[in-house]
């Protein structure tokens, strides 16, 4: 976790900061791309109401599952769709299995940005009874004139890849995007994608668990675990983000897209193993899944030196900094997002096992009990103390945590643990027996 930092990190967020404030996002899925052979184009069209013309346009191939995006200038006239280029010739023909947001009588509208959130969201169906107007096709074919969807595209098309395979090599995957994510949490989806990875062909007779990273981090953090985890039983997935975004925003992500595909693979069970401030994010993701959705599939949450309680230096920089990363306002003590976090109780639900560090140094910021980043006191707030089925304590710094052995084989033993402690009073002598024996 890095919160405080000079010079050019502060000119990127300020250049990444403004972007999002003239630019706002709109998400779109296409429901049965996967039935279609060959490429699925989303498209977005920048519609001047009075002329009919089309002022501007862009365009994407959908990933898989069929979720993607666009970041577009402020306004109320785009209108979203999408084709299946049967004969790979960049451009709809009629006849090709299309979709555009439409009214109740099948006719495209613009999809609406809601002020509040920056946001405009829709999905819907590829058919190839999908008329669309004569006045739209000749605008299209007027502005197109002859170029090549590449050739006419703007770049601000958001991928989301749900279920593909990651090569952890790749340098997408690197500290130094990690870092990017941070700084630039508006361009990263752009630039780098978003979304929840596989590291293997999803297998049916395995159980997923999906691993978030902290603040700055990346899937690179998870290679320890990645290498102990006993593959016979289990299959990794990770979540790819831009850190420096809202947390609420990151948990909205990755909630759609753990429904995405569990819509697809119906798997029964999903555990989730968090470090640092994905702790935060993941808490909020399984709070929406399985209290808001009702979804039954998750029971097992493991959390590694996550600051359920904030972050001093998070306030800190919030006062003091030229410029503000987003997700600092929600790392903040007594933030909305972190009262928010803790309304209702996952416990009978969900087992939540709090690992924690207590290994750090001295340090000008934090208490003198810490792990290096983040204080005992707030990895061990009240609040999610109370939610818990069990604590162990590891001296161990931050980092360090992830590749401590001890941890790793306590989380291959609560993954491994098929009886739920969650029946166990709170309280109750017998929640610390079993996997956790107390400080490490």
């Amino acid at each position: 976790m890095i919160l405080l930092t000079a010079g050019a990190g502060f000119r990127r967020l300020g250049k990444d900061l403004k972007f999002t404030r003239n630019h706002g996002i709109l998400a779109v899925q296409v429901t049965n791309a996967d039935d279609y052979p060959g490429k699925v184009w989303g498209i977005v069209l920048d519609l001047d109401p009075n002329s009919g013309q089309i002022v501007s346009a862009d365009a994407t191939l959908a990933p898989p599952l069929g979720m993607f995006g666009f970041y577009v200038e402020d306004g109320q006239n785009h209108l979203v769709g999408a084709f299946a280029d049967l004969n790979d010739n960049q451009q709809y023909e009629k006849g090709e299995p299309a979709w555009f947001h439409s009214d109740a009588e099948g006719n495209p509208i613009p999809l609406p940005i809601d002020p509040a959130t920056g946001k405009g969201r829709t999905s819907g169906t590829l058919s190839k009874d999908t008329v669309i107007p004569a006045r739209l096709t000749s605008a299209v074919k007027e502005y197109r004139n002859g170029r090549a969807i590449d050739e006419i595209i703007t770049g601000q098309g958001i991928k989301i890849a749900l279920g593909e395979l990651a090569d952890l090599n790749d340098p997408k995957f690197s500290a130094i995007r990690g870092q990017e994510g941070l700084w630039e949490p508006a361009s990263f989806p752009v630039s780098s994608g978003i979304g929840i990875y596989f590291l293997e062909p999803y297998d049916p007779g395995r159980v997923p668990v999906l691993f978030v990273y902290g603040m700055s981090g990346s899937p690179q953090d998870w290679q320890p675990f990645f290498k102990s985890l006993d593959r016979k039983r289990y299959q990794p997935w990770f979540y790819y983000y831009p850190t420096g975004r809202r947390l609420d925003e990151a948990a909205d992500a990755l909630n759609n897209g753990v429904k995405a595909l569990h819509a697809k693979y119906r798997f029964n069970q999903l555990d989730v193993v968090a470090h640092s401030m994905g702790g935060l994010v993941s808490r909020s993701f399984i709070t929406k899944n399985v209290l808001r959705d009702g979804n039954p599939y998750i029971t097992k949450f493991v959390t590694i030196s996550t600051p359920w309680g904030g972050h001093e230096a998070a306030a800190m920089g919030v006062k003091r900094s030229p410029k503000v990363v987003p997700s600092w306002y929600d790392m903040q003590n007594g933030s909305d997002f972190q009262r928010d976090l803790f309304e209702k109780r996952l416990r009978c639900k969900v087992d939540h096992y709090l690992l924690f560090g207590y290994g750090g140094e001295k340090s000008m910021i934090l208490p003198s009990s810490n792990d290096g980043t983040v204080s005992v006191a707030s990895q061990l707030w009240p609040d999610v103390q109370n939610d818990v089925v069990q604590v162990a304590g590891f001296n161990s710094d931050h980092v360090g945590i992830l590749s401590n052995p001890a941890v790793l084989d306590l989380v291959e033993r609560i993954l491994d643990q098929e009886e739920s402690p969650a029946s166990i009073p709170a309280g109750s002598k017998e929640k610390s027996k079993g996997l956790f024996s107390g400080f490490r």
